[in-house]
């Protein structure tokens, strides 16, 4: 049985643990911020209308004796969370106003109003969190497919693979680490394997975010929810194992690879080459290549071409791509329109790609 607690907190006191540390927002199993700018006004509104809406979800985590403080998280209520601090520090209007612009009898009544919270007795390495997490994300902004098998299989050498050539973990920001000293680090999973991080260390950083951001690839919201990484694993399971449907090899590799990944080191590097050789065909921005289906299916090919020990030539196979992609093929069109996840499709495509290349 969880042990918790229900009590009501004032707006002003969370917003001042999240700005002091005190309360993590962005704990390692939550996801990225998702919310539209309709969603964050709607709620705001209800906030300065005085309406009551669902509890909020921290678990408190441990005590730190030498501080004498306690680091909680929030399990539920990250979205509403951000929402609340953005509107104080003036980052969008509500019935165009900000904060700045309300009287101070409406600051003082929004800073003082009553949120109620479930205060969880956890510690951040249980596995009920992520549990309980599941659970109350089970709503119409539940989470998606790929949002759940990044956090089930988190720890697992296979998902953490795509996450670090999606750019999805940042090693460099000291949070990163598992740490050691008796502070309990909230945005560090705590089940990723010490040696699993050390090994990431040392493998060069991958352009993958940069790349597509510069090519228009993925919406921001799309990377919000984590579109990319879904579309990492997908070539990296194709490089691994031939074409398939969706995302049908992608989840079976998630399960078969969960305890050990041989062939991390070898599919990392091909996968970095391979977005390093797309990089620098300096492909034009919401160009053809640039679409979803293309993008893979160019990535795809030039890693097995690469993988297969073939020399490519940048300025030949941009010369190529250029020229087929201002006159497509009936078929190719056709593969790159309707069905596009489709095994058969992707193989199509992927014969009319690999002649491009030379």
């Amino acid at each position: 049985m969880i042990r918790y607690q229900i009590r009501s907190i004032a707006l002003l006191n969370i917003v001042n643990d999240v700005k002091t540390d005190r309360l993590i927002p962005d704990a390692y199993f939550q996801r990225n911020l998702v919310w539209r700018d309709v969603h964050r006004k709607d709620f705001i509104e209800t906030i300065l209308c005085g309406f009551p809406f669902p509890q909020m979800f921290f678990s408190r985590g441990k005590i730190d004796l030498t501080k004498m403080q306690s680091i909680a998280c929030i399990v539920d209520g990250q979205q509403r969370t951000a929402a609340i601090v953005d509107y104080i520090d003036n980052k969008f209007p509500v019935n165009d106003r900000y904060f700045r612009d309300l009287s101070e009898t409406e600051k003082g009544d929004f800073l003082k109003y009553e949120i109620g919270v479930v205060e969880l007795d956890l510690e951040n390495d249980d596995p009920k969190i992520i549990e309980i997490f599941k659970r109350l994300n089970r709503t119409s902004n539940s989470l998606t497919v790929i949002e759940k098998l990044a956090s089930e299989f988190a720890p697992t050498e296979y998902m953490f693979t795509a996450r670090l050539l999606a750019n999805d973990v940042d090693l460099h920001d000291p949070q990163a680490k598992i740490v050691e000293d008796e502070e309990e680090d909230w945005r560090s999973d705590p089940n990723v394997p010490e040696e699993l991080l050390d090994w990431a260390r040392t493998k060069q950083s991958s352009k993958f975010a940069e790349i597509c951001d510069s090519l228009g690839v993925f919406t921001e919201r799309e990377i919000a929810r984590k579109v990319h990484l879904m579309y990492v694993l997908n070539i990296m399971s194709t490089i691994l194992a031939g074409f398939f449907n969706r995302n049908e090899k992608t989840t079976s590799l998630l399960e078969d690879l969960k305890e050990n990944f041989v062939n991390k080191d070898n599919i990392y590097d091909l996968v970095i080459k391979a977005f390093k050789f797309i990089e620098e065909l300096k492909l034009d921005k919401y160009s053809f290549w640039t679409a979803k289906a293309n993008f893979f299916s160019l990535s795809v090919a030039v890693a097995r071409a690469i993988e297969a020990g073939r020399t490519l030539d940048l300025d030949a196979t941009r010369k190529n791509l250029t020229e087929f992609a201002a006159n497509p093929s009936t078929d190719y069109g056709l593969a790159a329109r309707e069905g596009v996840n489709n095994k058969k499709e992707r193989q199509a495509r992927h014969q009319y790609i690999a002649d491009l290349l030379v």
